[in-house]
């Protein structure tokens, strides 16, 4: 093994981290730089028949390989050899698996987080430290908890929180959206416009909410303003060309409800932390 009897000390830190720091290395060199689109595109047709999927695996065999002689000065064969050979096979078949799946956000993070665990649990294993990550997790405290429970809360409960809210008016604005000044002008917005603005409305709250709720518990306020003053001048052209005060005090409305719940969660959050900034 690469480390024998590692004692589980009072602070219950990881040794050797370099390990996991080169697999993870090998790991992102192997699957986005060293890997051509042609292979991936092979890959998404021929699924397990592909020969670069075969080529790709054994590359982050070998990188992982490599890593692990370099970053360590005692390394045991037969390790280096399972560690390798688990790595390599586990990608192949997380791979095949990803093939038949549609292209989407949901499915890179799922393949990423598979080989991402995969790579902690060989490191575990090569260094020999799986009694110390099991105390770790055991040692989670309500502190993390929070933190944990803070982030979820900001992004989708609020985005339903925030529309419910914001509903006695939605229909209103809506429905007074400015018609087309010409028969044969296009509509405005068409019906498929409105839900992919929908989405990405969404996605914009998620990373707003998650960004200010950070700036709170790093107890970075002016940082707040700064990004509500940069998302204003973003709007402010989209509002004046509409020309709609019921839009746009729709849109104001919207902002500060987001912000005041972002900002409630947070300094909750910083309550439980015993961090809050205003005394």
């Amino acid at each position: 093994m690469l480390a024998q009897n590692v004692t589980i000390t009072a602070d219950l830190s990881l040794e050797q981290p370099e390990v996991l720091v080169g697999l993870l290395l090998a790991h992102i060199l192997a699957d986005f730089y060293f890997q051509p689109y042609a292979w991936l595109q092979e890959r998404n047709e021929r699924h397990a028949l592909a020969l670069p999927l075969y080529l790709h695996t054994l590359l982050h065999g070998i990188l992982a390989a490599g890593a692990m002689l370099l970053l360590t000065q005692n390394v045991n064969g037969w390790t280096l050899g399972v560690s390798a050979i688990v790595i390599a096979v586990s990608h192949f078949k997380i791979d095949v698996i990803k093939s038949y799946c549609a292209q989407s956000t949901k499915a890179f993070i799922a393949d990423q987080f598979a080989h991402i665990l995969i790579l902690v649990a060989v490191f575990l294993y090569a260094t020999n430290q799986w009694e110390v990550a099991i105390h770790l997790f055991k040692k989670l405290s309500v502190e993390h908890l929070a933190v944990i429970l803070a982030y979820l809360a900001v992004l989708k409960p609020s985005s339903i929180i925030i529309k419910q809210l914001l509903s006695p008016w939605s229909s209103e604005v809506l429905a007074t959206r400015p018609s087309p000044k010409h028969p044969n002008d296009p509509p405005t917005i068409s019906t498929e416009a409105q839900q992919t603005l929908s989405l990405a409305g969404q996605r914009i709250g998620y990373l707003e909410r998650t960004l200010m709720l950070t700036f709170v518990l790093l107890n970075q306020f002016s940082a707040i303003g700064f990004l509500i003053a940069a998302k204003s001048i973003f709007r402010f052209g989209d509002l004046t060309k509409h020309q709609d005060r019921k839009l746009t005090e729709y849109v104001l409305l919207g902002t500060f409800t987001s912000v005041a719940l972002t900002m409630a969660v947070g300094l909750a959050c910083g309550a439980v932390l015993g961090s809050i900034p205003v005394k």
